[in-house]
């Protein structure tokens, strides 16, 4: 599958990084030259410098029918037309947008767009309509400076209250996947060896948040840490 991705920013230059790292051909537009040639240096993506709403510049893409377009821009209206022209021009069906403004979401739902959004994405993960790990590797939220991240707490770490973890500035942790359930955590709810520990950070927090999540707990306080009853949980979905 090949991905395009129009917008260069925080957004698709992660959204570039993870996707050729798992091996898919990527192209990027980006307006602004400066950000086009980081965005290549660091993904080693192609990166177009232009106008990805610029129909000329997306015939020039060689856009197939199979490629999978991503419109990230922080400008819904641009997300929007850079859809709707790869849709109903190159018969692309794999689209999805960006969606940074909550109130122009009747737009994209009356042009049948796909979008993603803060909301949206937090709101799935409490009531676990999706499955986690499949949404934490494409999934940027906020105005590209936020990330949902999944870190899988190690086998041989002592169980620890989240409210003893300690996490960097502007990070929450917002859900806990264990034994077939997702778990609303709270202060005093226990982090066991084996979870998936769901967190909400800025970008460039990433490795801190888990760093702090798998180093381990200092031994005097897993020792005295007693064992809680059972957290709200919420049961998979089949």
């Amino acid at each position: 599958m090949r991905a395009i991705i129009i917008g260069g920013g925080k957004v698709g230059g992660y959204l570039a990084q993870e996707l050729r790292r798992s091996g898919h051909p990527v192209i990027v537009v980006e307006p602004d030259e400066a950000q086009a040639r980081r965005v290549g240096e660091q993904t080693g993506a192609l990166v177009i410098v232009g106008d990805g709403t610029d129909l000329r510049l997306l015939e020039g893409l060689d856009i197939r029918p199979s490629d999978f377009l991503l419109a990230v821009t922080g400008v819904d209206e641009a997300n929007l037309v850079a859809c709707q022209l790869t849709r109903t021009t190159f018969g692309v069906t794999k689209v999805l947008a960006r969606l940074n403004d909550p109130r122009n979401r009747h737009t994209f739902e009356t042009l049948d767009i796909p979008v993603v959004s803060v909301t949206d994405l937090l709101v799935q993960v409490i009531s676990h309509e999706m499955d986690l790990g499949e949404l934490v590797r494409v999934a940027i939220l906020g105005r590209g400076e936020v990330s949902l991240l999944e870190v899988e707490i190690p086998t041989d770490r002592a169980p620890r209250r989240v409210s003893e973890v300690t996490l960097p500035e502007s990070s929450v942790l917002v859900a806990i996947r264990r034994n077939g359930a997702v778990v609303v955590p709270g202060g005093a709810t226990l982090i066991e060896p084996g979870d998936r520990v769901l967190a909400v950070t800025l970008v460039e927090l990433e490795d801190e948040v888990r760093d702090a999540l798998t180093r381990e707990a200092d031994v005097t306080d897993a020792e005295t840490t007693p064992r809680l009853e059972p957290p709200l949980t919420i049961d998979d979905a089949e």
